[in-house]
């Protein structure tokens, strides 16, 4: 399955794709988020208007963490809105597909079906493709983003218990909330946007993850100018510091390539 397959999928199959059962091809019995090592959480910005390149942009990323999931590894997928409790989950699924050292025995005793699992995985691929139709439509500008409390809530309860290897976060991060309002946050020193943060128990529980965040270095001024070079580095340094005490390092990159 080609990384391609994801974003094209989304522009080209959703019509004839809403015609399909939600179960179709599925009825297996084997659970193969028990097959799976890896929990990976994708995080969308839904509060800023993205143009077509931001777009493009996302569903390359979202289309390479797919292609890069092994069999029974976990994603979920959910948005980040004006209030912490406007998060939207779109996706919690485990990729189909049979332990890689399976044998025959197994396979006679019914543990997992390779011919089951590959049909499985396409109706994964469809469902994945129905539930991200959403973010295809132009979101509506908010004038708050909520960001630190929708990472706090996801992070502090992962689905299956698992505790998340990566975090995917496409957004300017420019918090705009009860907890951190803009006009603080964006100049007052990192170590006080952390306190809040500490004040109101929001750090994120990540041990060992990795974040990786797409879409930051731009301002919500008109034409979405690149932020000022001291506003840039105090808000760059609080998330890093923020997923830091949580546990995990932070990338700032132009897109999910690998």
């Amino acid at each position: 399955m080609t990384k391609g397959w994801v974003a094209a999928s989304l522009a080209a199959s959703l019509v004839s794709l809403a015609a399909c059962s939600p179960g179709e091809g599925a009825g297996g019995t084997f659970d193969y988020c028990d097959v799976g090592k890896a929990t990976s959480l994708f995080l969308i910005d839904r509060t800023t208007q993205a143009d077509a390149t931001d777009k493009s942009v996302m569903m390359e990323s979202l289309a390479t963490v797919v292609d890069g999931l092994d069999s029974g590894d976990r994603i979920v997928v959910a948005t980040i809105g004006p209030h912490y409790t406007n998060t939207e989950r779109l996706v919690n699924a485990c990729k189909p597909g049979c332990p890689e050292n399976q044998g025959a025995v197994d396979y006679m005793l019914g543990q997992c079906s390779a011919m089951q699992a590959k049909a499985d995985e396409r109706v994964f691929m469809q469902q994945l493709v129905r539930a991200l139709e959403p973010v295809t439509r132009q979101a509506e500008e908010a004038p708050t983003s909520d960001i630190v409390r929708t990472i706090a809530q996801w992070t502090h309860n992962p689905p299956g218990g698992r505790s998340y290897s990566t975090v995917y976060i496409f957004s300017d991060m420019l918090e705009n909330s009860q907890v951190l309002p803009w006009r603080d946050f964006r100049s007052q020193p990192p170590e006080d946007s952390i306190a809040a943060v500490e004040q109101y128990q929001l750090v994120p529980d990540l041990p060992g993850a990795e974040v990786r965040i797409v879409g930051f270095g731009r301002s919500h001024d008109p034409g979405r100018p690149p932020l000022d070079p001291d506003t840039d580095l105090r808000v760059r340094t609080f998330w890093t510091d923020y997923f830091a005490e949580g546990g995990a390092t932070t990338s700032f990159e132009g897109a999910i390539r690998d």
